[in-house]
């Protein structure tokens, strides 16, 4: 996924890739909760997210830092330039936070984290997907190039460690699932070579074998967590 140009959820997937990507199921089940109305999308890039969310007719915001990402996210809906450090709102102004591979980039996690507990009401969500170093190739990629489209990776994480820090920032974590072995390629390498989206549903049942046995090595996670 390009974040330099405007972006919209699905386009040029095949239907295929939903199968080795559980959140998206879980963000749907999630957001359709009554009194899930007020959605922050914090880290919005170009939109991608929030254009998915809309789909799902929800009306989120979206804050980035980036200037040029914010003008492209401000076709899917109102945003602002805002760090994740200082969250522009004020106390309980949200039901659901979202951060989607953004939480690495930030350098005070812990600034971040409190800053999304004080803005979520009561019993309100975080809905956080991350990259996680328990692959070794994501170890060693980022040892070797340490940004990713030009932001600093600032926080690297591991399932089980992250897990522990959404506890200890006040949060009790009520989903957290790993996956993504090396199915994450394919968020990268079809945006360079679109001919192989063709050849995803070939990948998918690789994918899903190497779930079933190096689960604990996976790329990513996501984690669903209520404000304590």
């Amino acid at each position: 996924m390009d974040y330099r140009k405007p972006v919209t959820f699905g386009e040029n997937w095949s239907p295929s890739r939903y199968k080795v990507l559980p959140y998206f199921a879980v963000e749907k089940a999630v957001m359709g909760q009554p009194g899930v109305h007020r959605i922050l999308d914090l880290g919005c890039a170009a939109g991608w997210n929030m254009s998915r969310f809309r789909q799902y007719g929800r009306c989120p915001i979206g804050i980035d830092v980036v200037p040029e990402r914010v003008a492209l996210a401000a076709h899917h809906g109102p945003v602002a330039i805002a760090s994740g450090l200082q969250l522009p709102f004020a106390d309980e102004s949200f039901d659901l936070i979202y951060i989607q591979h953004v939480l690495h980039h930030i350098g005070d996690v812990g600034q971040a984290l409190a800053e999304v507990r004080r803005c979520l009401r009561p019993d309100g969500v975080l809905f956080l997907v991350e990259t996680a170093e328990d692959n070794p190739i994501i170890r060693w990629g980022r040892r070797l190039y340490p940004k990713w489209l030009g932001d600093e990776v600032n926080a690297p994480f591991y399932f089980a460690e992250l897990k522990r820090t959404l506890a200890e920032c006040g949060f009790v974590v009520q989903t957290a699932q790993q996956y993504s072995v090396l199915f994450w390629l394919w968020e990268i390498l079809p945006d360079q070579l679109p001919l192989m989206e063709k050849l995803t549903p070939l990948v998918v049942p690789i994918e899903q074998l190497m779930l079933k046995f190096f689960r604990h090595q996976s790329a990513h996670c996501f984690y669903v967590a209520v404000k304590r």
